[in-house]
């Protein structure tokens, strides 16, 4: 059935934004944040002056310091040299309750024993075959018993390089040339994901991405259906649609079940291949991700992170019509001209995959997936006793084991921290605009002995424990406590 003769469906609209019902704090001046910023970079190069050395270093290197954005901060970036379960150590022997958890992929923690010993039976074995080798075929066996609905997998290097894979996968599935994305939503470094995701989202994240390339991928606001069937009454030339199950940036800005469901039975009836990017649920909200969660089936579904056991590695799985564009036939004209075609050098590395069935042996009973979501749980609840004890008009929330802190809007903080309002329910502009504090509470926390991420989200392991939750709500009101010193709060 065509766009244009989709029947109409009844369709809830986008929920408003809360109203500000309470006071809004003031903002510190730019003065004090400056002077708090110094007396921190102070502390911090006490602390950590290996730190600061290899800074120095890497600085002379990488284009600003870092080989990840992520990693970048308004001063030296902290280097880590160890890591054991829930912590690390940096290279002045100090300690962290890590909160990045290898961005997400190491949902056992740092240094598994039964993951260390795959890979070096993997590497005294051989680190690259230059072949097909038997851990790829039992890595994707696990894959597909564990993902709904999957019937064909391919194995990638990243998850940038898995949502790419997946938008060639839909093009050549449908035809169609243009992709839809939401507001807010992150879907790797490379061309197709680079608009709108950071705030304003009419601004792309990169430069180096020409206005025609950029064109291909229309993005719409997050959460109102009305608007997606609306696209789809309008265009024949959507070939997919991809989003982040929970919402952007790991759920940030959460959206409920109900919208894919919704999104399922649009797509469906106008031929566009839906696509989960799953490189941050996968294996984390349920073994089988947030399809195993949420009860609804995608296409097309991206992986990386948990994936390959904190290794580097990426897979796109789904339906074997959406790969029937990527088999090989007698015919070699149809080879040559109409298949979508992949390489990569390192994909299914067999390090990468003795790592990836190891750890995928280890969650798909889902225990250690619960144990995270339970910490997760008792973190975000401690998080906004502490800020409301504190006079502080912060949130935490967050769904499973990842977990977000929003500092930026003081009104909508107070109200979702105190249950009036859910953050699935605020404009997300409201949700992903960073605050003026979160830099210097970042550094205020590494102070403390806790390394958070920047930006929105920050992740859970399941060896997370009483000692760590303990020590970070600690940590929390100690840093609180220097901002409050600092004239950051009032």
């Amino acid at each position: 059935m065509s766009s244009a003769t989709m029947p109409a469906l009844s369709l809830a609209p986008a929920p408003a934004k809360p109203v500000c019902r309470k006071a809004v704090a003031a903002a510190p001046g730019v003065e004090v944040l400056a002077a708090a910023h110094a007396a921190l970079e102070r502390e911090f190069a006490e602390r950590c002056p290996q730190s600061v050395r290899l800074y120095e270093r890497a600085a002379a290197v990488f284009p600003g310091g870092v080989t990840h954005d992520s990693r970048h901060v308004a001063g030296p970036s902290l280097f880590v040299s160890q890591g054991k379960g829930a912590r690390k150590l940096d290279p002045d022997r100090n300690s962290y309750v890590d909160y990045w958890v290898g961005h997400g992929s190491l949902l056992l923690g740092h240094g598994r024993k039964e993951i260390i010993e795959a890979v070096q039976s993997a590497a005294a074995d051989i680190t690259h075959p230059g072949a097909c080798h038997e851990r790829e075929v039992r890595w994707a066996e696990l894959v597909l018993s564990m993902v709904p609905g999957a019937e064909r997998v391919r194995f990638t290097a990243s998850g940038s390089e898995s949502t790419a894979l997946a938008v060639r996968l839909a093009r050549g599935m449908t035809g169609k040339p243009a992709l839809v994305k939401f507001e807010g939503h992150f879907h790797g470094w490379l061309d197709h994901a680079v608009a709108g995701v950071d705030v304003p989202f009419e601004v792309p994240f990169s430069v180096g991405v020409p206005a025609p390339v950029r064109g291909m991928t229309c993005v719409l606001p997050a959460r109102d259906l009305n608007l997606v069937a609306d696209l789809l009454s309008r265009r024949n030339d959507i070939a997919g649609i991809i989003l982040e199950p929970t919402g952007a940036s790991g759920g940030s800005v959460p959206i409920r079940p109900e919208f894919l469901r919704g999104l399922r039975d649009l797509t469906t009836r106008a031929g566009v291949a839906l696509i989960f990017d799953e490189v941050i649920t996968g294996f984390r909200l349920a073994p089988g991700g947030a399809q195993e969660r949420f009860n609804v089936r995608a296409d097309i579904t991206c992986l990386a992170k948990v994936l390959a056991g904190g290794l580097p590695g990426g897979a796109v799985c789904g339906t074997r019509a959406a790969f029937a564009a990527m088999e090989f036939t007698a015919d070699a004209k149809r080879n040559r001209t109409s298949r979508v075609a992949q390489y990569g050098t390192f994909n299914a590395n067999p390090l990468s995959a003795a790592a990836g069935t190891a750890m995928l042996g280890l969650v798909r009973d889902g225990k250690a997936g619960r144990k995270a979501e339970g910490y997760a749980d008792k973190l975000r609840a401690g998080l906004n006793t502490l800020f409301r004890q504190e006079g502080l008009p912060w949130a935490s929330y967050g769904v499973s084991s990842i977990f977000h802190i929003l500092t930026s809007d003081p009104a909508v903080g107070e109200m979702i921290r105190d249950g009036e309002v859910d953050a699935a329910d605020v404009e997300p502009r409201v949700l992903k605009q960073k605050g003026a504090l979160d830099g210097l509470l970042r550094r205020a926390l590494q102070v403390e002995g806790v390394d958070l991420p920047p930006g929105r989200q920050a992740w859970i392991s399941a060896a997370h424990g009483d000692e760590e939750l303990r020590d970070t709500l600690v940590a929390f009101e100690r840093a609180i406590g220097r901002l409050r010193a600092l004239r950051c709060l009032g």
